[in-house]
């Protein structure tokens, strides 16, 4: 889990005590840096975030669909064969 080089922001930030002490642990137990741990954690929820995002677009386009006549008038062509 090697962090490759790249521009990066120097934060600060507070984390319960036991988030703190569990992350150092698996610092050492997987020999990378906190800070490693901590881009992976905040690299996989801001993907959760955009994944669960989209999902809630993709639901409202498909309730539109399913409601909005002009966006299905032509369905009964689907499958056929063009000359």
């Amino acid at each position: 889990m090697h962090i490759e080089s790249r521009k990066v922001d120097r934060i600060t930030i507070s984390l319960p005590h036991g988030t703190a002490f569990a992350a150092d642990e698996l610092s050492t137990k997987l020999k990378i840096s906190r800070s490693e741990i901590y881009t992976v954690a905040m690299e996989r929820f801001l993907a959760e975030q955009r994944r669960e995002s989209l999902q809630a677009i993709a639901a409202e386009m498909a309730e539109e669909y399913r409601t909005d006549h002009n966006l299905t008038c032509l369905t009964a062509l689907d499958g056929e064969e063009f000359a």
